[in-house]
């Protein structure tokens, strides 16, 4: 049997077994859409100017990748392993998304790529996943922003650092990292820490929420005088809560280490990341 056949025969199989049963409209749309080259979304995204002046007014930010994406079908990702509490989690935070969030929910532009343009650039594999479930669950009236913005080199610098000079900055992120921001020389002794593991924080996450409440009420001053930023893998669910509580926090992601060690992560937006899903190709 020819090689290449053999292969598709084995991965349809694979998809067939994990989603009929457990994601059967997923699983329809998927075959549907798989061999229609030029279907293309229509997802709405908010310009830079707009996405700044949500910031100033208090929205967090919430980042959905090819890693959340996965989660939300059953895959696991090397930070963190799968369970269908985060699975919920995930569906309640797309699902009740709108304009008038507390939240901005950042998915990657890709999501309005046609097929046959995925393909070309080496991407269809980890965004395919992203198109299908954004017609099956996202709010087609809300508008969205880029979710890789900050592996651009001048965005963190351009769209967050003017704002949080103005707050109180909680930073969460690994110790590795911790380390690394604190003897940064674009860094501030002011900072306060809050220190998670570099995988699995779902399992963390009250732990590492209520850390937050408690250096912000050690402090004394108001919610609104802080901003948090978060690096620190699975903090989409902390976000989700603390921003209906009045905290304002920002999901930064990679870009934040790379800000603070003058690191640059651009050239990741030119190559396919299949590093957050675990044996991508083998497994989609």
């Amino acid at each position: 049997m020819d090689k290449k056949l053999f292969s598709y025969m084995l991965w349809t199989y694979r998809v067939v077994k994990r989603y009929l049963v457990k994601d059967t409209a997923y699983l329809l749309l998927y075959l549907y859409r798989y061999f229609q080259n030029n279907h293309r979304n229509n997802c709405k995204f908010y310009t830079e100017e707009e996405f700044v002046h949500l910031i100033g007014k208090g929205k967090s930010i919430i980042r959905i990748g090819d890693g959340e994406i996965g989660l939300l079908h059953f895959l696991p990702v090397i930070y963190q392993i799968y369970s269908d509490a985060i699975r919920n989690d995930f569906k309640k935070i797309i699902q009740d998304y709108n304009d008038d969030s507390d939240y901005l929910l950042l998915i990657p532009t890709f999501v309005n790529y046609t097929n046959a343009e995925l393909k070309r650039t080496n991407h269809f594999k980890i965004y395919r996943q992203l198109k299908i479930t954004y017609e099956l669950l996202f709010n087609k009236n809300a508008k969205y922003f880029d979710q890789l913005a900050f592996y651009k080199d001048v965005n963190f610098k351009k769209l967050i650092l003017p704002y949080i000079k103005t707050k109180k900055v909680i930073i969460v992120t690994n110790r590795e990292n911790k380390e690394k921001i604190a003897s940064s020389p674009l860094s501030s002794n002011e900072y306060f820490y809050v220190t998670c593991e570099n995988e699995n924080t779902y399992e963390s996450r009250l732990i590492i929420q209520n850390d937050i409440i408690d250096i912000i009420y050690r402090t004394g001053l108001p919610k609104n005088n802080f901003v948090i930023l978060m690096s620190a893998g699975l903090s989409k669910t902390i976000i989700y809560d603390l921003s209906s509580e009045g905290y304002q926090v920002l999901d930064i992601g990679k870009g934040l280490e790379s800000y603070y060690t003058e690191t640059s992560i651009e050239y990741r937006l030119r190559i396919p990341q299949e590093s957050m899903q675990k044996n991508n190709s083998k497994k989609q």
